[in-house]
């Protein structure tokens, strides 16, 4: 990832653009309603000249006049029913927001929304090419066939096994909004870890949740490192400092490849167990085996994890080197 290329991302500018946009469309549904029935421009003309009226009261005796109140109500209950005869629903002509909560401003309450988060991280995406891998990595696409369904007596076949946490995955992702959990996916490499991964970031992304997903060198070298140790003060890295605490799902992919030492022992801890205090969702996939990953990380970031996660191993033959083998195979 280059973070610096997301500073060419604008989200003010983008904003603005959806603003324009979504008053264009409102103007265009305003001169279409009103070109089939004139009527609604007089409706509005008087619930203007009431809401001025109800302005004055509110200024000279500090509330509205009933009456003003009432007849503003009934007049645009007039407008509405207006629409309706001319086979328009009611609220045409109510103003229209992308984001309702912050009516496409990019502040609620004087914080930033939601909306902005998830437009960096799909920013994010777009810069680092992962928006074109998540539209072939999704769950459509998942292809059991490359597991065995050969098994043994002490455990299922690689085939079942993937079948076991392919529908886990796809629960996670159905029960995401009703109970909280996070997910550990280890196994060796090329068996469909981060393709799973991606499958459920599809899957929420398209349902409207903020997901980022970095690689474990990605979130310790690139933006912790750099946002942390103080090397860059970069808004936009400042933003995505605060997702990986604040999205809907934090995805850590290639857990172990990261250069060790105190300081991503520490930040590693601050992660996983805020998150599992906040209820926010965590998936994290690793090479690393369970003995790896009790050796390598401190007893207190482990304990929390078999605490708050739930294990899934996958095994089999290395699937990158089947469809290698298999596409020289073609082209012979």
């Amino acid at each position: 990832m280059n973070i610096e290329l997301t500073e060419k991302t604008n989200i003010t500018w983008q904003l603005s653009r959806i603003r324009t946009e979504n008053h264009r469309t409102e103007q265009e549904r305003y001169d279409e309603a009103t070109g089939l029935c004139p009527d609604i421009l007089k409706v509005d003309e008087e619930i203007k000249t009431l809401s001025f009226s109800e302005v004055r009261a509110r200024l000279i005796s500090g509330e509205a006049a009933s009456d003003i109140s009432g007849r503003i109500a009934a007049l645009r209950e007039k407008r509405q029913n207006l629409l309706k005869g001319i086979g328009l629903p009611a609220d045409y002509l109510d103003p229209i927001y992308n984001c309702p909560i912050c009516r496409d401003e990019g502040v609620v309450d004087g914080a930033v929304c939601k909306c902005v988060r998830m437009m960096q991280i799909r920013d994010l995406y777009k810069n680092s090419n992962l928006d074109k891998i998540l539209s072939t990595e999704n769950f459509d696409t998942f292809d059991l066939s490359y597991y065995s369904n050969e098994g043994t007596a002490d455990k299922p076949s690689p085939y079942d096994n993937a079948l076991h946490i392919l529908n886990k995955a796809k629960n996670f992702v159905q029960d995401f909004d009703k109970s909280f959990d996070n997910i550990l996916l280890y196994g060796a490499p090329g068996l469909g870890k981060t393709f799973l991964t991606n499958c459920i970031a599809k899957n929420l992304l398209d349902t409207g949740h903020s997901v980022l997903y970095l690689t474990s060198n990605e979130l310790f070298e690139d933006i912790l490192s750099s946002y942390v140790m103080g090397r860059s003060k970069s808004q936009m890295l400042a933003d995505i400092y605060d997702s990986i605490f604040t999205s809907d799902l934090l995805i850590i992919d290639d857990l172990g490849t990261e250069l060790m030492n105190n300081f991503v022992q520490s930040q590693f801890f601050e992660i996983v167990n805020r998150r599992i205090l906040e209820e926010r969702s965590t998936i994290i996939s690793t090479n690393l085996t369970l003995e790896e990953l009790s050796a390598r990380y401190t007893e207190r970031v482990v304990s929390r994890m078999v605490q708050h996660y739930t294990f899934y191993y996958l095994y089999g033959k290395n699937i990158r080197y089947q469809k290698r083998t298999a596409y020289f195979k073609n082209k012979d």
